[in-house]
């Protein structure tokens, strides 16, 4: 164990170990008054007192935790100490249902109030989730995965998804969108649970444009159970868009600016009348970004140019829309049929410029080049997915039948243009225009069922099976102008046309069982996968067919109801995508190509994770530490050819290793909230099968700090800084990266009629993108400025009754609510 590990761990100790034994007494005091509330925990169906659990007390004017308690022997409570104003109970206890009883008002006329007894249903065996903030519950951890609310997240007011996950604990975006989790980038996406249909740059560019206030929560799964799908070896993160309604007729409109010339509409509304319930919104987004950048390059196998300079700039123009459309209609008490629809479309324009200047060895200008690209690509996609769920009481059965379907497609042209200011022996004549073109569609559907069958309140068995087909079609092109005849024609050497095809179907089984504080789940999914990948123009077929076993398994220990430590181990698969298996070249600029690799294997991940969670009045701390073991991991390979151009690919490095520790504290005290979380980990590559230079070995950290102070129950402000470290890659290294946020939100409305937001990103011009690359061949070294410095002003209003949300089972059978 490292010695900040070990720090790190003692730190914890030191500050939850006197917490839980206050939190031991059956009466807590919280401030300074002579009001007591009274009451007894009892089973609803047998009348038998409850003597575990806890109560906690919260203020309904702002909803900050006053007091814990404790139930006694005979399950009777008492919390005293309390000043006059209205309160709310809140009553966890394992094996039952949450109990919530609002509306408990002390007066100085009437300061003692006896609820009476609080009768508590028994559930079916689960592993119990735990929530860790107090003050809002706006972090949600359960054995599998984290839940994290936005409603409270006004450092992504007005912004997209991708400002949403810049926010969440252990998730990080780099300059192009690229979503990673503990710094590893095979992380799936899922939309309500389901993984997303886009993927790479597509997937970037939805997360780009979906608004941050179609998002109800996010969840982080780093190490899923065999439940879940296989796939992301970096784990699961799943977007939870806000789409259900009950009680009546509910909607809001928002809208948000910033000096970019960003502009973000939405609106919403729901309704549930009898056994339906409707709901529907949809939005659009444009923006105006621009990125400057510069590249260093010292050549090492070539004579001239000895260096390159290169000087870029460019500016971004997406435009797009999206909608979400839900119906659900319940046939009886016990079952209902769900469909769940998502649309999208828009567009996305680009110019770049590129300036080349090349170097002899004493750094004088030999050769001057210029390059300009401009581009314009337009795409539209949807999904359906209809689900019939049936469950009565929750000792009965429950069972889920689902199946979705999706289908998208992207067309783009692509202009480049080039002046040869100053010939050199690298370049003695200007390339010709060229004009490229790109066809793309996509398209998959799924089946799935999931049993449920509890058999006492201790044990339970889980069941089911998924199949899906998905197929990808791609159509590239490149045509050069003749200077003769002033027409473009095309270059089928360059073409990339590619049909890509992948089946899996699998079967899992999970049993749990609980043994007075210790909890067990194990189980495995079977997977079957046939994957076919031809490329048109060479004539080449690639097919893989294999079946895997995906183990899983968790053991969690209660010490108490707000202390509880797991061990956890999964196995998981990062499958490579076509575009990463595609031989034939593409031409990012007149210096720079990517090409695939066709004999690229899926890479597999076997992770352990041992972690402590511990909640009280006064916040809550959490400490993982964890194992992974990654085999045939695929890494970005960069070098440079004889001909001076900078090649980039991938392929499988023989295996990586990943040991780390998380830590993550939450803290309030008053009007104040501090949520503070760092991650160290030492990471490994065995990359001796390509080249033993490219093998590599670094620790890497971030850390973060939220802080949130509300003013009154009106206005609230936010801050928000994230932090993480240089560190070695396979040949090269990546620059450290700093994300940063101020906000300021006012209710006029309170807090269920809307806010105008007041967000200013990147204040102090810190945000930059960047890497060196050094493998014997080349040193470069890039680095990209995005526009993250602007100002961002939203306004939302909400009409009719509040939303109402209830908890929903994701794709993959976990809730999505508390």
């Amino acid at each position: 164990m490292t010695k900040p590990t070990l720090l790190a761990i003692v730190a914890f100790a030191a500050a939850v170990v006197p917490a839980h034994l206050r939190a031991q007494s059956s009466t807590a005091r919280a401030v300074s008054g002579i009001g007591v509330i009274r009451g007894r925990l009892a089973d609803s169906a047998s009348g038998a007192p409850v003597a575990a659990g806890s109560i906690t007390v919260r203020r309904t004017t702002d909803t900050a935790v006053v007091a814990v308690a404790h139930p006694q022997a005979d399950g009777a409570f008492r919390i005293d100490g309390l000043a006059p104003g209205s309160y709310a109970l809140n009553v966890r206890v394992l094996g039952f249902a949450p109990l919530r009883r609002a509306g408990v008002a002390l007066t100085a006329a009437a300061p003692s109030v006896d609820v009476g007894i609080l009768k508590l249903s028994t559930v079916a065996t689960k592993l119990e989730g735990q929530t860790v903030v107090a003050e809002r519950e706006e972090t949600v951890v359960a054995p599998d995965r984290t839940s994290y609310s936005t409603k409270n997240m006004t450092a992504a007011a007005g912004g997209t998804a991708v400002d949403i996950l810049k926010n969440i604990p252990l998730v990080e975006v780099d300059a192009s969108n690229k979503v990673s989790l503990r710094g590893n980038d095979g992380v799936i996406i899922q939309i309500n649970g389901r993984p997303s249909p886009l993927k790479g740059d597509q997937l970037a560019a939805f997360l780009a444009q979906l608004p941050a206030s179609a998002v109800k929560t996010v969840e982080v799964a780093t190490n899923p159970s065999a439940k879940d799908d296989p796939e992301g070896n970096a784990g699961i993160i799943n977007i939870v868009l806000n789409q259900e309604a009950e009680m009546g007729v509910s909607g809001g409109v928002s809208v948000g600016t910033s000096t970019t010339g960003m502009v973000n509409l939405n609106g919403n509304i729901g309704q549930q009348k009898g056994k339906l319930t409707l709901y529907f919104s949809s939005g659009l987004f444009r923006d105006r970004r621009s990125m400057t950048g510069t590249i260093s390059r010292e050549n090492l196998s070539i004579p001239t140019p000895a260096f390159v300079e290169t000087s870029i700039s460019g500016k971004q123009r997406p435009f797009s829309g999206q909608g979400n459309f839900r119906a659900e209609y319940r046939f009886s008490d016990i079952s209902s049929l769900t469909l769940d629809s998502y649309g999208w479309g828009g567009r996305y324009g680009g110019d770049n410029a590129s300036l080349f200047s090349d170097l002899d060895a004493s750094h004088e200008v030999i050769g001057l080049f210029n390059q300009y690209t401009s581009n314009l690509q337009t795409n539209n996609g949807g999904e359906a997915d209809l689900t019939f769920r049936r469950q009565g009481k929750p000792t009965d059965p429950l069972l889920t039948a689902e199946m979705d379907a999706w289908s998208w497609a992207s067309a783009g042209n692509q202009d480049i243009t080039g002046d040869l200011l100053q010939p050199d022996a690298s370049m003695t004549s200007a390339s010709p225009a060229e004009r490229d073109h790109t066809i793309q569609h996509g398209e998959g559907i799924f089946s799935k069922m999931d049993y449920t069958h509890p058999f006492s309140a201790l044990t339970k068995l889980e069941a089911g099976y998924k199949a899906v087909v998905r197929r990808t079609k791609n159509d590239f092109n490149a045509a050069l102008l003749d200077a003769g005849s002033g027409a473009f024609v095309d270059q089928p050497g360059r073409a990339n046309a590619f049909d890509f095809e992948e089946g899996i179907a699998g079967v899992y089984g999970l049993l749990s069982q609980r043994f007075g504080k210790f909890q067990l789940q194990g189980g495995t999914r079977v997977e079957l996968a046939q994957q076919s990948f031809t490329v048109r123009p060479l004539n080449q077929n690639y097919d893989h067919d294999y079946s895997t076993l995906y183990p899983s398994s968790v053991l969690s220990y209660n010490f108490s109801d707000v202390r509880t430590a797991k061990l956890s181990y999964s196995r998981r698969v990062e499958r490579p995508n076509p575009w990463r298996l595609s031989p034939v070249e593409y031409r990012q600029d007149a210096r720079s190509i990517f090409r695939g690799n066709p004999n690229l294997t899926a890479e597999y991940t076997d992770a352990v994770e041992a972690s402590i969670q511990d909640a009280h009045s006064w916040g809550s701390a959490g400490l993982t530490s964890y194992v992974r073991h990654t085999a045939h991991a695929v890494r970005n390979i960069q070098f440079v050819d004889s001909t001076g151009m900078s090649v980039s690919t991938f392929a499988n490095v023989a295996s990586t290793k990943t040991i780390g520790t998380d830590l993550n504290l939450n803290v309030h005290g008053g009007p104040v909230t501090l949520n503070a979380s760092g991650s160290a980990y030492h990471y490994s590559s065995d990359a001796s099968n390509l080249s033993p230079a490219l093998s590599t070995s670094d620790i890497v950290w971030s850390t973060r700090l939220n802080g949130t102070y509300k003013a009154s129950p009106k206005v609230d402000g936010q801050a928000f800084v994230n932090y993480r470290a240089p560190y070695r890659t396979e040949g090269g290294s990546q620059l450290a990266n700093v994300n940063m946020n101020f906000s300021v939100r006012y209710k006029p409305w309170g807090d269920q009629g809307g806010a105008i937001s007041l967000r200013v990103s990147d204040p102090f011009g810190l945000s930059k993108y960047g890497y060196r690359t050094a493998n014997g061949t080349v040193v470069e070294y890039a680095q990209r400025y995005f526009q993250q410095r602007a100002l961002f002003l939203s306004v939302s209003r909400n009409f009719g009754q509040a939303l109402k949300l209830k908890p929903k089972e994701n794709s993959e059978g976990a809730s999505t609510a508390p």
